[in-house]
């Protein structure tokens, strides 16, 4: 039928880029080979065009499968020496090194919160391997696109960010830290009060009932999978 043959493309891309990414692998960054993925995905139209259903699609746990900063350097066209030469994932050369386990996103529709929680480990001052968490509340609501018309996800945060670290010799500096945990999470993780990313749009350009592909200016893009709550992947940190 048309309906099977319009779909078959879209089904195609969206297995090809999970055994890719790996839902349930600590989060990466996004390469080209993803994004010409994602390409297909966005061309197949299935988001949401109402509000109602958006809120419905969106409600509930994401995991953070990967992100990129600046996509833009990874569409059809460009180069992967300048790709790689503009620092396409933001993270530079000489930024602290650290290991995230496991990010998640959630987001309650009840109460227009957004909840970012992302558990890393770090040596710390004396080359010991420690756990922490980094967590970040935030509010939204939705937002017409002034030129698309397309229900945005307007963030702001709703607290100072917590930064739960299980040492008191942490070796380097908050904002070192800070730095490299920002050049490997989504946006929402950035979001400080008072500070550059006060504010954050998120668009969603694909979404089914378990993966979820969201866009922010200028050119950050990052994919979500729905996560299982029967999974346990605190790693010691409450």
């Amino acid at each position: 039928s048309t309906a099977s043959a319009a779909s078959s493309p879209r089904l195609a891309a969206r297995s090809a880029l999970l055994r890719s990414l790996e839902p349930n692998s600590p989060p990466r960054l996004l390469n080209a080979e993803h994004m010409a993925l994602i390409g297909q995905l966005e061309a197949a139209g299935t988001t949401p065009t109402t509000e109602d259903f958006l809120q419905l699609g969106l409600q509930g746990r994401w995991a953070l499968c990967a992100t990129i900063r600046n996509a833009g350097l990874l569409e059809p066209g460009m180069s992967p020496a300048h790709a790689a030469a503009s620092g396409a994932g933001g993270a530079a050369g000489g930024l602290l090194p650290i290991g995230i386990a496991r990010a998640e996103t959630a987001l309650s529709i009840g109460n227009s919160t957004v909840r970012s929680r992302a558990w890393f480990q770090l040596l710390d001052g004396e080359r010991k391997q420690v756990g922490a968490l980094l967590d970040v509340e935030s509010r939204f609501a939705f937002e017409s696109d002034s030129v698309t018309g397309a229900r945005l996800l307007a963030l702001r945060p709703a607290r100072p960010p917590r930064l739960a670290l299980k040492t008191n010799d942490l070796g380097c500096s908050i904002d070192a830290l800070v730095e490299a945990l920002h050049a490997q999470l989504s946006p929402e993780f950035a979001l400080v009060e008072g500070e550059q990313y006060d504010r954050l749009r998120l668009s969603t350009t694909y979404l089914d009932e378990s993966l979820w592909v969201a866009r922010a200016a200028p050119h950050c893009c990052s994919v979500f999978y729905r996560a299982d709550d029967e999974m346990a992947w605190l790693s010691g940190v409450q």
